[in-house]
């Protein structure tokens, strides 16, 4: 079992670089934009649009990197001083409760997706951009989140919690 969380793992770590190269293409389509907008007064057609899906890529698919990074904001001030029992007991009632939130959120997301779909939404504007493939990728990203805190709950409670390079660092001044 530890095999598949760990491949699994891989794959949502690799999906972060995914989450990078969404940032280099937007940095591309918005100094395309802003280029032609300023030089020969014609702007990118679609532009903002397409931009607008990268930055959906760019959240929603490093989210899951994130948690698995420990890379989000955690405040420690009471918990670090709990007997080892509580705080473990505390962070599994932590990612349960993360994971509830998220699966709620990435129902009716994927449902919308769906419907999003099977319409045809696009936006409105001189390019009518699909709207769909935002919604879908926001689902997924959701998803692969949800993944990944089943991912921390069953290494928590199998006892073999994920070395991220802060936790070895810490480890290292012990």
């Amino acid at each position: 079992m530890v095999a598949l969380v760990e491949r699994v793992e891989r794959g949502l770590l690799a999906l972060s670089v995914l989450s990078g190269f969404a940032t280099l293409l937007i940095i591309i389509v918005v100094c395309t934009d802003v280029a032609g907008r300023f030089l020969f007064n014609s702007p990118l057609h679609g532009g903002v649009e397409f931009s607008e899906l990268l930055m959906v890529v760019l959240v929603f698919f490093g989210l899951a990197a994130a948690q698995q990074q420990r890379q989000n904001y955690s405040i420690e001030l009471v918990t670090r001083h709990l007997p080892d029992w509580t705080q473990k007991l505390l962070e599994l009632l932590g990612y349960a409760t993360c994971l509830v939130i998220v699966v709620l959120l990435a129902w009716p997301s994927s449902k919308q997706a769906m419907m999003s779909f099977e319409r045809g939404e696009a936006g409105f504007g001189i390019v009518p951009f699909p709207l769909w493939p935002a919604r879908i990728l926001l689902a997924i990203g959701l998803w692969l989140l949800a993944v990944q805190f089943v991912c921390d709950i069953y290494r928590l409670l199998s006892g073999r919690p994920r070395l991220t390079a802060q936790t070895a660092a810490e480890k290292a001044l012990k």
